[in-house]
């Protein structure tokens, strides 16, 4: 996976912003116009533009389990059991994200692909349907997401198509019917 992809779809803090020509630069070719347009956005259209696509659009969220659990009990499990993951990778978390933030993940699987491939793989499905909405909302992530999602091969189109009209399951703890 490519050292960059976690980058361009992290949140542009002011030190992010303040690489983003380097970064642009050792971009993959495949996202030139991407590139051209993240390094050369005024900061605050490029931050506000972020947050409207990922962070006030819940199918766009980058954390991969909330897709795959929502807010049920089953998604803290698995965010204990990811912590486990990149401990055993000789990773010490430090950063403020949980485990399952796509940045994150995707600079585990650039740095150690035999621990981090086959974790975007498990979370194929969730990949796939981020990327059609962020496609829906016309993003310019949409290519980033692309990038990632082309090289992970083929998807259940069903659980897709599932996730997207669904959304992430509920649980209905302690909630009257």
């Amino acid at each position: 996976m490519d050292r960059t992809l976690p980058l361009l779809l992290d949140y542009p803090d002011d030190a992010l912003l303040a690489e983003r020509g380097r970064i642009a630069r050792a971009a993959p070719a495949r996202l030139a116009w991407f590139a051209r347009w993240w390094a050369g956005a005024e900061p605050r259209v490029l931050q506000e533009r972020w947050v409207a696509d990922f962070d006030l659009r819940g199918g766009t969220a980058l954390y991969l389990t909330h897709h795959r659990f929502g807010d049920r009990r089953d998604r803290g499990r698995a965010l204990v059991a990811l912590k486990r993951l990149y401990r055993e990778a000789g990773w010490e978390l430090d950063h403020w994200e949980l485990p399952d933030y796509l940045p994150l993940v995707l600079e585990l699987a650039a740095v150690d692909p035999r621990v981090g491939e086959p974790l975007l793989a498990e979370y194929r499905v969730e990949l796939e349907a981020i990327r059609r909405a962020l496609e829906r909302a016309e993003s310019p992530w949409t290519e980033v997401l692309a990038t990632v999602t082309d090289v992970l091969g083929p998807v259940d189109e069903d659980a897709v198509a599932r996730l997207l009209d669904e959304g992430p399951p509920t649980e209905l703890v302690g909630v009257d019917r």
